[in-house]
């Protein structure tokens, strides 16, 4: 009943590929021959190819340029809306930094005219801390936009490589349940049939 089963399953699985045979062609020798392959001559350049070194210096001059010259514009889009949200938190950060600085230099100071009246619930070691803390978040915002546009002028760079690499679209593979009665051990043996499209 097990190999019954089995065989009706991968007979079933086998049916529903069957019918798209004629479309793909068997990974032997005929299938290899120079007719059905595609080849990319270096020294042959149209108009879908991009300069890798004019999009760095691009991307080096302005943060995104090098995008759009790869016509990537959806990644123009999420760069500078990172960007935007990076410059809000760094002054975010920036602001409450400097105002737990002015508590601290007000509160060290010696002249009497001079009063913390912002942070004055807090100790001096708690002010200290929370200064030290958006002072950290702020520096690790610098880091982070010498990051972004490190990686933005990588992006542009690879991403003009890649476009010289044109794809067959009608590349595939196909991947085929195969069922064989084994007159020797009198069973069904299950396999797979790879198949090639190019």
């Amino acid at each position: 009943m097990k190999h019954f089963l089995t065989l009706i399953l991968f007979g079933l699985i086998s049916l529903s590929g069957k019918g798209q045979t004629s479309n793909y062609v068997s990974l032997t020798s005929d299938a290899l021959s120079s007719d059905n392959h595609f080849y990319f001559d270096k020294g042959i350049r149209d108009s879908t190819m991009f300069d890798p070194k004019k999009a760095t210096i691009y991307s080096a001059i302005v943060p995104g340029l090098g995008q759009l010259y790869n016509e990537k514009y959806w990644k123009v889009g999420l760069l500078y809306a990172g960007g935007f949200t990076m410059a809000y938190f760094f002054k975010l950060n920036s602001d409450s930094m400097n105002a737990y600085q002015d508590a601290l230099d007000a509160r060290l100071d010696t002249f009497a005219s001079t009063i913390d009246s912002r942070y004055s619930w807090m100790t001096d070691s708690k002010v200290t801390q929370e200064r030290n803390y958006y002072r950290r978040n702020r520096d690790m915002l610098i880091l982070g936009f010498i990051g972004v546009y490190a990686l933005q002028i990588i992006d542009a760079n690879v991403d003009a490589h890649l476009r010289e690499f044109e794809l067959n679209e009608e590349l595939s593979l196909k991947l085929d349940p195969d069922i064989q009665y084994s007159m020797a051990s009198r069973s069904f043996q299950a396999g797979l049939s790879l198949q090639l499209r190019f």
